[in-house]
């Protein structure tokens, strides 16, 4: 069963329309060899009535037997007195004198023959023509008819083809759209222009789109508005914590240390809840801006070197390129920050971090590769869950490669994860965006 509904639409009507070619190539077929046969006829009559008007004493008294061609009509006059033709132009051929009047059918000599046979009071005149001969004729009349039936099927095919693509243009059209709805592009569908037959569906994938809009959106509030709420009791507990640390007795300054770590990652937490809101909510076009991604990197690694050296990591940026993006800065920063971050936070001391960047397809990458123990292959597909923690034992909210995926998704960029292969464990983390201006994609690709 054919499940594109083009290559259904493409067969039916080729099917169709070569049905149709076929019927009339075979009625133009017959048609033609019935128009033969009667235009042989017609020649045939014309030529017993230019006999009988006196031209019959121009054929040879006694002409040489089997001296006429095969294909040529054959001429017997008789007189009414005489049992022997007066006139024949092949003697040898004994057409029966008896046949009636007009056309008739006779076998003659082992061959079948059409003859056409007048008379009046004192003479006979007898037309014959071989069948084979006229048979002959009229097929090869006929299969003329079929060549162009013959050459424009092919090309009905093809028209066929092409005005289905043409007609289900709007779909393929409609179709990418569609697949490129994601939480980061709810824009409903264009109704202009489509066929009316699918108008109504467009219109229900619009209505779907909106109400996916307002329960994610309802979503993001509700996140925001809860961490939000969440953060100023906790920035009230941690000051209140910071107030009581002189008062607690030295044999219980551990366990309160604990208590304001506790409280640190709640806010932590809540502050990666905040960051992830903002990076699911749609891009303002305001404060859209041109980013040097280079001064970001730069600044990247600025904000983590003191943890770095105070660790004793080798951290640094090497291979920069000359390019821009169109993107809010903090958003690039803090896509470019999460994984810079990341990198530090699972490198172990006296481990090494290089940044890279580089130009391919009219995108500009960081690369962020450390020397941690890498991730398991299996677990790779999860990084980018929420909440999602590849290595529990090291302290962190799982929210950091979401938020980089949500961010990167507003501006039709990438970001991908992979274990090192060229010797050393670690990860390289790569985060990719549109370049902003066609110049610099162009420019080599620095080796």
């Amino acid at each position: 069963m054919i499940k594109s509904l083009r290559n259904q639409l493409v067969v039916a009507l080729g099917l169709l329309v070569s049905m149709v070619g076929v019927l009339q190539g075979l009625s133009s077929y017959q048609l033609c060899r019935n128009g033969m046969s009667a235009l042989l006829d017609l020649r045939m009559e014309q030529v017993a009535l230019r006999m009988r008007d006196g031209f019959a004493e121009g054929i040879p008294a006694i002409p040489a037997r089997g001296s006429q061609d095969a294909r040529d009509i054959v001429l017997t006059v008789w007189k009414t007195d005489s049992d022997e033709p007066y006139r024949s132009t092949e003697p040898s051929l004994a057409l029966p004198k008896t046949a009636p009047h007009g056309y008739s059918s006779a076998t003659v000599n082992g061959e079948a023959w059409r003859i056409f046979t007048i008379r009046d009071s004192s003479t006979t005149i007898q037309v014959a023509q071989r069948l084979s001969v006229r048979h002959e004729l009229e097929e090869t009349a006929a299969t003329r008819t079929l060549w162009p039936l013959i050459v424009l099927l092919p090309l009905v095919w093809i028209a066929v083809v092409l005005v289905v693509r043409r007609s289900l243009y709007q779909l393929n059209r409609l179709g990418s759209e569609v697949q490129a709805i994601d939480a980061g592009h709810l824009k409903p569908l264009q109704t202009v222009g489509v066929p009316t037959e699918i108008e109504p569906f467009i219109l229900s994938i619009n209505r779907m789109i909106e109400r996916l809009a307002q329960s994610i959106d309802a979503e993001r509030k509700f996140i925001a508005d809860a961490a939000h709420e969440l953060r100023t009791p906790l920035t009230a507990l941690q000051l209140q914590a910071d107030n009581l640390q002189r008062d607690i007795v030295p044999g219980n300054q551990e366990r309160f240390r604990e208590l304001r770590s506790g409280i640190a990652r709640s806010g932590s937490l809540i502050t990666q809840l905040l960051r992830l809101a903002r990076a699911d909510a749609p891009v303002n076009g305001t404060a859209v801006a041109r980013v040097d991604l280079a001064a970001v990197v730069t600044a990247a690694v600025a904000d983590v070197l003191p943890i770095a050296l105070q660790r004793g990591i080798d951290i640094g940026a090497e291979k920069m390129v000359s390019a821009h993006v169109r993107a809010v800065e903090a958003d690039v920063g803090m896509a470019v920050r999460n994984l810079v971050g990341n990198a530090v936070r699972y490198t172990p001391d006296g481990g090494t971090i290089d940044l890279h960047m580089r130009l391919h397809d009219r995108m500009v990458c960081v690369e962020v590769i450390d020397t941690g123990p890498g991730i398991a292959e299996e677990l790779l597909p999860r990084v980018f869950d929420r909440f999602f923690r590849a290595n529990p034992d090291i302290e962190g909210s799982g929210l950091g490669l979401s938020i980089v995926k949500a961010i990167v998704a507003r501006y039709d960029g990438t970001v991908t994860l992979r274990n090192r292969v060229d010797g050393p464990s670690g990860i390289v983390a790569a985060v990719c965006f549109p370049v902003d201006d066609e110049e610099e994609a162009n420019d080599p690709q620095p080796g």
